[in-house]
């Protein structure tokens, strides 16, 4: 039977684990404190929700687990016990999800997470390219790749997380700059204070971008007054967005009120059947559990066992044959030589390849 006749209506994800959230806004916007104050009023507490901070705004928060982040794959202070790398963590999270409480991650900051995974990226570059060759800046890197691979090790993260069943919220500072478009018209926008790689990649694979906006006005006795919104819809000049056509533009900032607006939204994609919501709700922890063990599986296949069964098997090729397959890796791992290619996926199906070929 083709794989067309088994397709069924797609049923939108009806809980907030099931998505992908980034908020960004000033220093002290109390963005840290929403995200925490989200998930204790989303969940009932905070025992399923594990903050990896880049930046020392939790510390003066109660009742929030978390771990100090100072390195990308481990920390940069190894002698701290302390202080973890960010992919160490995902490693443990994803190997130990079925005896660890934990479902909902906060990552705080992408901005300073981003600075760990600069350094990691000059690190993998100079490992795959020539011997001959050190980079010491991102911007060293040929054709712009630096840029492009500080945001895919980052992402490929984030991907891992999500395919393991786990929510995830990501906080990050903003940055404001100009932009003038093909008439010449110049005028600001503010944006995630990351590379343009990396606010690019968030832009496209978040369920929905949050803008802390903080305003002052002058108030009724003549003083200045702080004001403090949520936005989900950009007027071309602010970052955000959301997938959900029924949020509104804009609302107070207060958990309570983005906790009710959302589930109102999921509701309304079930055109308001909470009969209908409930049963969604079900099903989909079934499929997402049945999922994320699926993907926690494949996570325990080790890039290196890959590589050496593929070339077990290019040992025995003929020259010609080789040439032709090194064309075949180079498309589907972006490098000919297989042996550099630290991506699970991409080798699995270069095994397939090659196996094909032999």
């Amino acid at each position: 039977m083709s794989f067309l006749k088994k397709l069924s209506p797609n049923k939108p994800t009806a809980s907030l684990e099931g998505y992908f959230i980034s908020m960004l806004a000033k220093s002290k916007f109390g963005k840290t404190t929403f995200a925490i104050d989200l998930a204790k009023e989303f969940y009932g507490n905070l025992d399923s929700t594990l903050l990896l901070a880049t930046e020392i705004g939790y510390k003066t928060m109660a009742d929030i687990y978390a771990i100090p982040i100072t390195g990308f794959d481990y920390a940069e202070n190894d002698e701290d016990e302390e202080q973890k790398g960010f992919i160490e963590v995902v490693d443990e999270l994803i190997e130990n999800k079925a005896d660890i409480p934990f479902r909902f991650i906060i990552i705080d900051t992408i901005t300073a997470l981003e600075r760990y995974a600069i350094t990691y990226a000059i690190k993998k570059a100079n490992r795959e390219d020539s011997p001959k060759t050190r980079y010491t800046d991102i911007s060293d890197v040929p054709w712009g790749k630096g840029y492009t691979m500080t945001a895919n090790v980052i992402y490929d993260q984030i991907d891992r997380l999500k395919k393991a069943g786990f929510g995830v919220f990501i906080i990050g500072h903003e940055k404001t700059k100009k932009i003038t478009n093909k008439d010449g018209f110049e005028y600001d926008y503010t944006m995630f204070n990351v590379l343009g790689k990396t606010s690019d990649i968030l832009e496209r694979e978040a369920d929905m971008i949050i803008y802390g906006d903080l305003q002052v006005e002058k108030g009724v006795d003549g003083n200045a007054t702080e004001t403090r919104k949520l936005r989900f819809r950009s007027d071309g000049n602010i970052l955000c967005g959301t997938r959900f056509r029924n949020f509104p533009a804009v609302i107070d900032n207060d958990v309570k009120v983005f906790v009710e607006t959302f589930k109102e939204a999921i509701l309304g994609l079930y055109n308001g059947n909470e009969k209908a919501l409930k049963v969604a709700q079900k099903e989909q922890k079934v499929i997402a559990e049945a999922k994320s063990e699926k993907a926690i599986e494949k996570e325990k296949i080790n890039h290196e066992d890959l590589i050496e069964e593929i070339g077990a098997i290019v040992e025995n090729l003929t020259d010609t044959t080789k040439k032709e397959i090194a064309k075949g890796f180079k498309e589907i791992l972006g490098n000919a030589n297989f042996r550099k290619s630290e991506d699970v996926d991409a080798l699995l199906k270069a095994l397939e390849y090659v196996k094909t070929i032999a």
